[in-house]
Protein backbone atom coordinates (compact mmCIF):
# COMPACT_ATOMS: atom_id res chain seq x y z
CA UNK A 1 0.00 0.00 0.00
CA UNK A 2 1.36 3.43 -0.95
CA UNK A 3 1.98 6.17 1.60
CA UNK A 4 -1.03 8.05 0.25
CA UNK A 5 -3.29 5.04 0.76
CA UNK A 6 -1.91 4.49 4.26
CA UNK A 7 -2.61 8.11 5.05
CA UNK A 8 -6.17 7.94 3.71
CA UNK A 9 -6.88 4.51 5.20
CA UNK A 10 -5.65 4.58 8.82
CA UNK A 11 -5.59 1.27 10.65
CA UNK A 12 -7.56 0.67 13.80
CA UNK A 13 -4.30 1.03 15.78
CA UNK A 14 -3.62 4.47 14.29
CA UNK A 15 -7.17 5.60 15.07
CA UNK A 16 -6.83 4.44 18.67
CA UNK A 17 -3.50 6.30 19.04
CA UNK A 18 -5.01 9.50 17.61
CA UNK A 19 -8.00 9.26 19.93
CA UNK A 20 -5.74 8.59 22.94
CA UNK A 21 -3.54 11.57 22.10
CA UNK A 22 -6.58 13.83 21.81
CA UNK A 23 -8.00 12.60 25.12
CA UNK A 24 -4.63 13.34 26.75
CA UNK A 25 -4.58 16.79 25.18
CA UNK A 26 -8.10 17.41 26.44
CA UNK A 27 -7.08 16.41 29.97
CA UNK A 28 -4.02 18.71 29.84
CA UNK A 29 -6.11 21.61 28.56
CA UNK A 30 -8.74 21.08 31.26
CA UNK A 31 -6.06 20.88 33.96
CA UNK A 32 -4.40 24.06 32.66
CA UNK A 33 -7.75 25.89 32.55
CA UNK A 34 -8.78 24.82 36.06
CA UNK A 35 -5.35 25.63 37.46
CA UNK A 36 -5.38 29.10 35.91
CA UNK A 37 -8.93 29.68 37.13
CA UNK A 38 -8.00 28.63 40.66
CA UNK A 39 -5.00 30.96 40.71
CA UNK A 40 -7.18 33.80 39.44
CA UNK A 41 -9.90 33.26 42.03
CA UNK A 42 -7.32 33.14 44.82
CA UNK A 43 -6.53 36.81 44.14
CA UNK A 44 -9.18 38.06 46.56
CA UNK A 45 -8.28 41.71 45.90
CA UNK A 46 -9.25 41.22 42.23
CA UNK A 47 -12.61 39.55 43.00
CA UNK A 48 -14.50 42.42 44.62
CA UNK A 49 -16.74 42.90 41.59
CA UNK A 50 -17.65 39.20 41.55
CA UNK A 51 -18.68 39.48 45.20
CA UNK A 52 -21.04 42.33 44.26
CA UNK A 53 -22.46 40.82 41.07
CA UNK A 54 -26.15 39.96 41.24
CA UNK A 55 -28.87 38.78 38.89
CA UNK A 56 -29.90 42.36 38.12
CA UNK A 57 -26.53 44.01 37.55
CA UNK A 58 -22.93 43.24 36.63
CA UNK A 59 -20.19 45.04 38.51
CA UNK A 60 -16.60 46.06 37.75
CA UNK A 61 -13.63 46.85 39.95
CA UNK A 62 -11.56 49.79 38.74
CA UNK A 63 -8.24 50.91 40.25
CA UNK A 64 -6.28 54.15 39.96
CA UNK A 65 -2.57 54.23 40.78
CA UNK A 66 -0.60 57.44 41.32
CA UNK A 67 2.97 58.54 41.70
CA UNK A 68 4.17 59.94 45.02
CA UNK A 69 4.13 63.45 43.59
CA UNK A 70 0.55 63.23 42.32
CA UNK A 71 -1.14 61.28 45.14
CA UNK A 72 -4.63 62.18 46.30
CA UNK A 73 -5.51 64.27 49.33
CA UNK A 74 -8.93 64.16 50.97
CA UNK A 75 -10.36 66.84 48.71
CA UNK A 76 -9.21 65.10 45.53
CA UNK A 77 -10.76 61.84 46.69
CA UNK A 78 -14.03 63.63 47.39
CA UNK A 79 -14.00 65.14 43.90
CA UNK A 80 -13.66 61.67 42.37
CA UNK A 81 -16.43 60.35 44.61
CA UNK A 82 -18.74 63.24 43.72
CA UNK A 83 -18.18 62.68 40.00
CA UNK A 84 -18.89 58.92 40.21
CA UNK A 85 -21.95 59.53 42.39
CA UNK A 86 -23.35 62.10 39.97
CA UNK A 87 -22.79 59.90 36.92
CA UNK A 88 -24.53 56.92 38.55
CA UNK A 89 -27.40 59.18 39.59
CA UNK A 90 -27.73 60.75 36.13
CA UNK A 91 -27.76 57.29 34.51
CA UNK A 92 -30.43 56.08 36.98
CA UNK A 93 -28.24 53.46 38.63
CA UNK A 94 -28.50 55.39 41.87
CA UNK A 95 -31.55 57.02 43.41
CA UNK A 96 -32.27 58.93 46.59
CA UNK A 97 -34.66 56.25 47.85
CA UNK A 98 -32.40 53.30 46.97
CA UNK A 99 -32.11 50.66 49.68
CA UNK A 100 -28.54 49.72 50.55
CA UNK A 101 -25.37 50.79 48.84
CA UNK A 102 -24.96 50.64 45.09
CA UNK A 103 -21.19 51.10 44.98
CA UNK A 104 -18.15 51.17 47.27
CA UNK A 105 -14.67 52.62 47.12
CA UNK A 106 -11.37 52.53 49.00
CA UNK A 107 -8.03 54.28 48.97
CA UNK A 108 -4.60 53.78 50.49
CA UNK A 109 -1.19 55.33 50.83
CA UNK A 110 2.12 53.78 51.76
CA UNK A 111 5.27 54.66 53.66
CA UNK A 112 7.90 53.05 55.86
CA UNK A 113 8.13 53.63 59.59
CA UNK A 114 9.15 52.06 62.89
CA UNK A 115 6.59 50.44 65.16
CA UNK A 116 7.57 50.22 68.82
CA UNK A 117 6.51 48.06 71.75
CA UNK A 118 8.39 49.13 74.90
CA UNK A 119 12.08 49.02 73.89
CA UNK A 120 11.48 46.68 70.94
CA UNK A 121 11.03 48.39 67.57
CA UNK A 122 10.94 47.15 63.97
CA UNK A 123 10.74 48.82 60.57
CA UNK A 124 7.53 48.07 58.67
CA UNK A 125 5.49 48.89 55.60
CA UNK A 126 2.70 51.21 56.74
CA UNK A 127 -0.42 51.05 54.57
CA UNK A 128 -2.63 54.01 55.36
CA UNK A 129 -6.14 53.01 54.31
CA UNK A 130 -9.61 54.46 54.08
CA UNK A 131 -13.09 53.87 52.74
CA UNK A 132 -14.19 50.25 52.29
CA UNK A 133 -10.63 48.97 52.06
CA UNK A 134 -11.30 45.63 53.76
CA UNK A 135 -14.37 44.94 51.64
CA UNK A 136 -12.23 45.18 48.52
CA UNK A 137 -9.24 43.53 50.20
CA UNK A 138 -10.59 40.90 52.62
CA UNK A 139 -7.15 39.84 53.85
CA UNK A 140 -7.57 36.59 55.82
CA UNK A 141 -7.71 37.29 59.55
CA UNK A 142 -5.72 35.23 62.02
CA UNK A 143 -7.24 36.88 65.10
CA UNK A 144 -9.23 39.93 66.12
CA UNK A 145 -10.91 42.15 63.54
CA UNK A 146 -10.23 44.66 60.78
CA UNK A 147 -9.91 48.37 61.42
CA UNK A 148 -13.24 49.98 62.32
CA UNK A 149 -13.38 52.73 59.72
CA UNK A 150 -16.57 54.13 61.29
CA UNK A 151 -15.05 54.54 64.75
CA UNK A 152 -14.18 57.97 66.15
CA UNK A 153 -10.99 56.40 67.49
CA UNK A 154 -8.68 56.62 64.50
CA UNK A 155 -5.56 55.41 66.32
CA UNK A 156 -6.13 51.77 65.42
CA UNK A 157 -3.63 49.41 63.86
CA UNK A 158 -3.90 46.02 62.14
CA UNK A 159 -0.75 43.89 62.13
CA UNK A 160 0.42 41.09 59.90
CA UNK A 161 1.29 37.89 61.73
CA UNK A 162 5.06 38.46 61.56
CA UNK A 163 4.87 41.93 63.10
CA UNK A 164 2.64 40.51 65.86
CA UNK A 165 5.15 37.75 66.56
CA UNK A 166 8.15 40.10 66.55
CA UNK A 167 6.55 42.57 68.95
CA UNK A 168 4.31 40.39 71.13
CA UNK A 169 5.45 36.81 70.58
CA UNK A 170 1.99 35.67 69.44
CA UNK A 171 -1.05 36.52 67.35
CA UNK A 172 -3.82 36.89 69.95
CA UNK A 173 -2.98 40.56 70.61
CA UNK A 174 -6.21 42.50 70.02
CA UNK A 175 -6.42 45.42 72.45
CA UNK A 176 -2.65 45.67 72.94
CA UNK A 177 -0.89 49.03 72.58
CA UNK A 178 2.10 50.05 70.48
CA UNK A 179 3.69 53.25 69.24
CA UNK A 180 4.47 54.93 65.95
CA UNK A 181 6.51 57.96 66.81
CA UNK A 182 4.76 59.62 69.74
CA UNK A 183 1.32 58.26 68.83
CA UNK A 184 -0.23 55.31 70.67
CA UNK A 185 -2.18 52.82 68.56
CA UNK A 186 -4.53 50.04 69.67
CA UNK A 187 -4.21 46.69 67.90
CA UNK A 188 -7.52 45.51 66.40
CA UNK A 189 -6.33 42.22 64.93
CA UNK A 190 -3.75 40.21 63.04
CA UNK A 191 -3.88 39.16 59.36
CA UNK A 192 -2.23 36.16 57.75
CA UNK A 193 0.67 36.44 55.34
CA UNK A 194 0.55 34.39 52.14
CA UNK A 195 3.64 32.20 51.81
CA UNK A 196 3.49 31.82 48.02
CA UNK A 197 6.58 32.82 46.06
CA UNK A 198 4.88 35.63 44.11
CA UNK A 199 3.36 37.07 47.28
CA UNK A 200 6.71 36.94 49.08
CA UNK A 201 8.41 38.77 46.23
CA UNK A 202 5.73 41.47 46.05
CA UNK A 203 5.45 41.86 49.84
CA UNK A 204 9.01 43.11 50.05
CA UNK A 205 11.71 43.07 52.70
CA UNK A 206 9.56 44.48 55.51
CA UNK A 207 6.40 43.20 57.11
CA UNK A 208 3.24 45.28 57.14
CA UNK A 209 0.75 47.15 59.28
CA UNK A 210 -2.47 48.93 58.34
CA UNK A 211 -3.76 52.15 59.92
CA UNK A 212 -6.57 54.59 59.07
CA UNK A 213 -5.15 57.18 56.71
CA UNK A 214 -6.49 60.12 58.73
CA UNK A 215 -4.61 58.94 61.81
CA UNK A 216 -1.20 59.02 60.22
CA UNK A 217 1.21 61.88 59.46
CA UNK A 218 4.67 61.59 58.00
CA UNK A 219 7.43 61.93 60.56
CA UNK A 220 8.98 64.74 58.55
CA UNK A 221 5.76 66.77 58.15
CA UNK A 222 6.50 70.20 59.57
CA UNK A 223 2.94 71.18 60.35
CA UNK A 224 1.86 67.88 61.84
CA UNK A 225 -1.40 68.07 59.89
CA UNK A 226 -3.10 64.78 59.17
CA UNK A 227 -5.18 63.49 56.30
CA UNK A 228 -8.56 64.99 57.16
CA UNK A 229 -11.24 62.46 56.25
CA UNK A 230 -13.87 64.90 57.50
CA UNK A 231 -13.44 66.58 54.12
CA UNK A 232 -14.88 63.48 52.52
CA UNK A 233 -18.27 64.35 53.99
CA UNK A 234 -18.47 67.64 52.08
CA UNK A 235 -20.02 67.97 48.65
CA UNK A 236 -18.13 71.04 47.41
CA UNK A 237 -14.53 70.13 48.19
CA UNK A 238 -11.98 71.90 46.00
CA UNK A 239 -9.20 69.36 46.40
CA UNK A 240 -6.77 71.98 47.73
CA UNK A 241 -6.70 70.90 51.34
CA UNK A 242 -2.98 71.46 51.80
CA UNK A 243 -2.60 68.31 53.85
CA UNK A 244 0.91 67.28 54.89
CA UNK A 245 -0.17 63.76 55.82
CA UNK A 246 0.25 60.64 53.73
CA UNK A 247 -1.38 60.93 50.33
CA UNK A 248 -3.48 58.16 48.85
CA UNK A 249 -1.49 56.53 46.04
CA UNK A 250 -4.23 54.05 45.13
CA UNK A 251 -7.97 54.61 44.67
CA UNK A 252 -10.35 51.72 43.93
CA UNK A 253 -14.06 51.58 43.19
CA UNK A 254 -16.55 48.75 42.71
CA UNK A 255 -19.56 50.01 40.78
CA UNK A 256 -22.27 48.89 38.34
CA UNK A 257 -21.10 48.15 34.81
CA UNK A 258 -24.19 47.25 32.76
CA UNK A 259 -22.35 47.57 29.44
CA UNK A 260 -18.75 47.01 28.40
CA UNK A 261 -16.31 49.60 29.83
CA UNK A 262 -19.07 51.62 31.51
CA UNK A 263 -17.42 51.54 34.96
CA UNK A 264 -13.98 52.09 33.43
CA UNK A 265 -15.16 55.21 31.62
CA UNK A 266 -16.99 56.55 34.69
CA UNK A 267 -13.90 56.32 36.90
CA UNK A 268 -11.61 57.59 34.12
CA UNK A 269 -13.79 60.66 33.67
CA UNK A 270 -13.87 61.25 37.42
CA UNK A 271 -10.06 61.08 37.55
CA UNK A 272 -9.59 63.32 34.50
CA UNK A 273 -8.19 60.55 32.29
CA UNK A 274 -8.79 60.78 28.54
CA UNK A 275 -8.39 57.58 26.54
CA UNK A 276 -6.60 57.84 23.22
CA UNK A 277 -8.24 56.66 20.03
CA UNK A 278 -6.77 53.83 17.96
CA UNK A 279 -5.54 56.39 15.42
CA UNK A 280 -3.79 58.40 18.13
CA UNK A 281 -2.18 55.26 19.54
CA UNK A 282 -0.80 54.31 16.13
CA UNK A 283 0.85 57.73 15.79
CA UNK A 284 2.58 57.44 19.17
CA UNK A 285 6.29 56.61 19.12
CA UNK A 286 6.06 54.68 22.39
CA UNK A 287 3.38 52.52 23.96
CA UNK A 288 4.76 53.09 27.49
CA UNK A 289 2.88 55.12 30.06
CA UNK A 290 4.70 58.40 30.78
CA UNK A 291 1.88 59.83 32.90
CA UNK A 292 1.70 59.99 36.72
CA UNK A 293 -1.58 58.10 36.85
CA UNK A 294 -2.70 54.69 35.60
CA UNK A 295 -6.14 53.12 35.46
CA UNK A 296 -6.76 49.36 35.56
CA UNK A 297 -9.96 47.39 34.98
CA UNK A 298 -9.42 44.50 37.41
CA UNK A 299 -12.58 42.73 36.22
CA UNK A 300 -11.45 42.53 32.59
CA UNK A 301 -7.68 42.12 32.99
CA UNK A 302 -7.71 38.30 33.01
CA UNK A 303 -10.19 37.82 30.17
CA UNK A 304 -8.85 36.10 27.06
CA UNK A 305 -9.09 39.04 24.65
CA UNK A 306 -7.60 41.45 27.18
CA UNK A 307 -4.64 39.12 27.77
CA UNK A 308 -3.98 38.93 24.03
CA UNK A 309 -4.39 42.71 23.68
CA UNK A 310 -1.88 43.34 26.45
CA UNK A 311 0.51 40.85 24.86
CA UNK A 312 1.36 43.46 22.21
CA UNK A 313 3.42 45.31 24.80
CA UNK A 314 4.64 42.25 26.68
CA UNK A 315 8.14 42.55 25.22
CA UNK A 316 8.47 45.89 27.03
CA UNK A 317 6.77 44.91 30.28
CA UNK A 318 9.98 45.43 32.28
CA UNK A 319 10.31 49.04 31.08
CA UNK A 320 9.07 51.80 33.40
CA UNK A 321 8.65 55.39 32.19
CA UNK A 322 7.09 56.78 35.38
CA UNK A 323 7.29 56.44 39.15
CA UNK A 324 3.75 55.23 39.77
CA UNK A 325 3.47 53.28 43.01
CA UNK A 326 1.95 49.79 42.85
CA UNK A 327 0.94 48.17 46.17
CA UNK A 328 1.84 44.53 46.65
CA UNK A 329 -1.59 43.22 45.58
CA UNK A 330 -1.26 45.02 42.24
CA UNK A 331 2.25 43.66 41.68
CA UNK A 332 0.90 40.17 42.39
CA UNK A 333 -1.93 40.74 39.88
CA UNK A 334 0.57 41.91 37.25
CA UNK A 335 2.65 38.80 37.80
CA UNK A 336 -0.50 36.69 37.48
CA UNK A 337 -1.36 38.40 34.20
CA UNK A 338 1.88 37.05 32.76
CA UNK A 339 1.15 33.58 34.13
CA UNK A 340 -2.41 33.64 32.74
CA UNK A 341 -1.11 34.70 29.32
CA UNK A 342 1.44 31.86 29.29
CA UNK A 343 -1.27 29.40 30.33
CA UNK A 344 -3.53 30.68 27.55
CA UNK A 345 -0.74 30.30 24.99
CA UNK A 346 -0.06 26.77 26.27
CA UNK A 347 -3.70 25.80 25.75
CA UNK A 348 -3.71 27.47 22.32
CA UNK A 349 -0.73 25.36 21.23
CA UNK A 350 -2.34 22.21 22.60
CA UNK A 351 -5.48 23.07 20.63
CA UNK A 352 -3.49 22.64 17.42
CA UNK A 353 -3.47 18.86 17.93
CA UNK A 354 -7.28 18.33 18.01
CA UNK A 355 -7.67 20.82 15.15
CA UNK A 356 -5.21 18.87 13.00
CA UNK A 357 -6.89 15.64 14.07
CA UNK A 358 -10.25 17.02 13.04
CA UNK A 359 -8.89 18.12 9.67
CA UNK A 360 -7.37 14.66 9.19
CA UNK A 361 -10.66 13.00 10.15
CA UNK A 362 -12.52 15.17 7.63
CA UNK A 363 -10.04 14.26 4.87
CA UNK A 364 -10.37 10.53 5.65
CA UNK A 365 -14.16 10.77 5.85
CA UNK A 366 -14.28 12.68 2.56
CA UNK A 367 -12.06 10.05 0.93
CA UNK A 368 -14.20 7.19 2.25
CA UNK A 369 -17.33 8.97 1.03
CA UNK A 370 -15.82 9.40 -2.45
CA UNK A 371 -14.85 5.73 -2.54
CA UNK A 372 -18.36 4.67 -1.56
CA UNK A 373 -19.89 6.95 -4.19
CA UNK A 374 -17.47 5.50 -6.80
CA UNK A 375 -18.49 1.97 -5.78
CA UNK A 376 -22.19 2.83 -6.13
CA UNK A 377 -21.62 4.34 -9.58
CA UNK A 378 -19.63 1.29 -10.65
CA UNK A 379 -22.39 -0.99 -9.41
CA UNK A 380 -25.01 0.93 -11.36
CA UNK A 381 -22.96 0.74 -14.54
CA UNK A 382 -22.52 -3.00 -14.03
CA UNK A 383 -26.28 -3.57 -13.81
Amino acid sequence: MSMKNKFLHPTKYVVIVILAVNVLVGVLMLFSFLSARSRRLNLYSEQAAARWDNKDMDYAEISLFYSEASGLDAGSIQNIRNSIQKKLYDDSYLSEDAEGRVWIDAYCGHTFDEVRKDSNSIKVNVYTVGGDFFQIHPIPLKSGSYLDMESSDVNQILLDEYVAWDLFGGSDVAGMKLWIGDSVFTVTGVVKVDESKAYTQAYGEYNSVYVPIESYSRKDAQSGDKFDEAQLDTSDSTGSSGNDGTKALCYEAVLPSPIKNYALNVVAEAAGIEFKSDEEKEKMRSSLNFEDIEIVDNTARFKMMQLFTNSRNRDYIEMRANDIYYPYWENIARHEETHQYKSLCYRAWLLVIPILSLIYACIVAFNILNEEISKLRAARRKY
